[in-house]
């Protein structure tokens, strides 16, 4: 059953029980309203029967009675009834000539009185009608009262309970209406563009959306889901076409070279160490890319660090000693404050300040000069790495941590573009934080900032500002 038709079984058994409740209230105040006049009946029969006591002259003869009962019985309707010839004695102000018709029972002296509602001789009038025998005498006794006034206050409760239960129809209709535009349509639109993705067109989305509704936010949601599993798949479809564009160099010159061999084309000595040289370079470099989206696959999947104390200073000198080692020609400047301890895996953030390094030599010429900075305050650790040029323009910085990109023309394009990316992840994996400026006249800045977390050892001026060669 779906919401809709739960919404409407549960309105239409609201109205039923709202129904129920009306017959209910009404009958109750009818027969309160009847046991009203019934009593008033059976008041006006007793103080009747004193009136004619045998101590007292019959009924009908009496002029002193006739006016007491004219006067005390002015909304009952008295009649004597012998042999089967009617005497009005007292007629009730508005009934005209209309008298109450005689009840299907007497009640006899001893028995409980039987009243019973009777209509009128003529007319459309009712009566509720008791008949009693009179003592000693043939003639029996008719007492009625009037329901005009009973039947006028029932039509209007009625009538009012008829308005209201429009009224509150008309609330109800409203209010499921009101609901199924901003509760159920909603949803039900969600339903048809989740049919529609899945039939193919992944273009579609949720229209109508009101955020301050529930249904409107769960519209949003998945208006944002659709978004981000878009983009998601779009992110791993431009990843997978970028590995496989880094790999098919390496890999063509790999089955290039095979494929010479099986030919018997490599002939010379000399030929066959280029070509093996090159196999080697191709392997190094298909190996590295693994290693790196390997890298960044673990580090998307959150996996746990291996945290340990690492000295950061020492750290920093042998990456810069590295760097200075493989390009001797460049220069390198290191500036560190203070002994500089941070909790953090030890491999990552060597990684960070390789990668960075590595970048500012491969993008810069070899007359730029590199400074590596090393800080420290209370509670984060500060490396900073800048070059002298050229720089990247603002719209190159936008892409800069975007996997697999790589700058102009002007800049080398060696590598696979994954440097910064790895930095990033590796930084955000130790709750840091890493930002990029870069200007094409000056040169790029990267900061990179990573919380402490360890204690810091004594203060040393060992690595002070200097070029280290």
């Amino acid at each position: 059953m779906n919401l809709r038709l739960r919404l409407t079984s549960a309105v239409a058994f609201l109205l039923v029980v709202i129904a129920l409740l009306g017959i209910v209230l009404l009958d109750s105040i009818g027969t309160t309203e009847l046991r009203q006049v019934d009593q008033q009946l059976q008041h006006s029969l007793s103080i009747v029967r004193t009136l004619n006591a045998p101590t007292n002259s019959p009924l009908h003869s009496s002029a002193d009675k006739r006016k007491f009962i004219d006067t005390r019985f002015s909304g009952f309707f008295i009649a004597a009834i012998t042999k089967g010839k009617r005497n009005v004695i007292v007629t009730p102000l508005g009934a005209g000539q209309s008298s109450p018709q005689i009840p299907p029972a007497i009640s006899m002296p001893g028995q409980a009185l039987q009243i019973f509602t009777v209509g009128s001789v003529s007319g459309s009038l009712q009566w509720r009608a008791v008949l009693v025998p009179e003592k000693n005498s043939a003639t029996d006794l008719l007492i009625g009262v009037s329901l005009a006034p009973f039947n006028s206050s029932m039509g209007s409760l009625r009538l009012a309970l008829f308005l209201a239960g429009l009224v509150i129809l008309a609330v109800v209709i409203a209010t499921g209406f009101w609901i199924a535009q901003l509760g159920l349509r909603p949803i039900a639109e969600v339903t048809d563009v989740a049919d529609a993705i899945t039939a193919g067109d992944r273009t579609r989305r949720v229209t109508r959306v009101r955020p301050r509704t529930e249904a409107g936010k769960l519209a949003q949601a998945f208006n944002l889901m659709l978004d981000e599993q878009f983009a998601l798949q779009e992110h791993l479809r431009r990843f997978v076409a970028d590995a496989s564009h880094e790999l098919r160099t390496p890999v063509s010159v790999i089955i290039g070279i095979t494929e010479l061999w099986r030919k018997g084309e490599l002939s010379g000595n000399e030929e066959r160490d280029e070509a093996i040289r090159r196999l080697g370079l191709s392997g190094k470099q298909i190996g590295k890319l693994v290693e790196d989206l390997l890298l960044l696959a673990r580090l998307d999947e959150g996996q746990a660090i291996n945290w340990t104390s690492v000295n950061l200073t020492e750290l920093i000198d042998d990456v810069v000693s590295d760097a200075l080692i493989n390009v001797p020609e460049r220069s390198i400047i290191l500036h560190v404050s203070d002994f500089v301890v941070v909790n953090g895996d030890a491999d990552g953030l060597r990684q960070i300040a390789a990668n960075l390094i590595s970048n500012a030599l491969r993008h810069t010429p070899p007359n730029a000069v590199i400074e590596v900075t090393l800080s420290n305050s209370t509670d984060e650790a500060l490396l900073e790495v800048y070059d002298s040029g050229p720089g990247m323009t603002p719209d190159e910085v936008s892409h800069a941590f975007d996997r697999f990109w790589q700058g102009n023309a002007g800049r080398s394009q060696s590598g696979a573009g994954l440097g910064l990316s790895i930095v990033r992840s590796i930084v955000l994996a130790h709750a840091g934080d890493v930002t990029l400026e870069s200007d094409v006249a000056s040169g790029t800045h990267v900061r990179v900032v990573i919380p402490r977390g360890g204690g810091a050892g004594p203060t040393t001026n060992a690595l002070a500002t200097g070029t280290v060669a």
